[in-house]
């Protein structure tokens, strides 16, 4: 059996596996920092990523803004928070 060889990516060694790639919220920080920290990498969808709580719990999306170019507006401000907690959330996971 061959054994896979270790790649650099950003100065770490990591195993060439990849996951995520699954589209809106679904590569999330659970599945893509066990991947990390089990010697792979891990993908976050930043697409209306799921914002957390100070308790690690689902903020729910809901839009206060009334016009679309608003509500456009707050769907990126909400993306952006998401992606940001699940990003820490997975580093926190994959132990760095």
């Amino acid at each position: 059996m061959k054994k896979i060889k270790p790649i650099l990516i950003s100065g770490k060694e990591v195993i060439p596996l990849i996951e995520g790639g699954k589209g809106i919220a679904v590569s999330d920080a659970r599945s893509s920092g066990a991947w990390a920290k089990a010697g792979a990498v891990g993908t976050i969808s930043g697409v209306f990523a799921d914002m957390l709580d100070e308790q690690g719990n689902i903020i729910p999306k809901t839009y206060m803004r009334h016009s679309r170019p608003d509500r456009h507006k707050e769907l990126i401000e909400m993306s952006i928070k998401g992606g940001i907690a699940q990003a820490k959330l997975a580093h926190e996971i994959s132990e760095g």
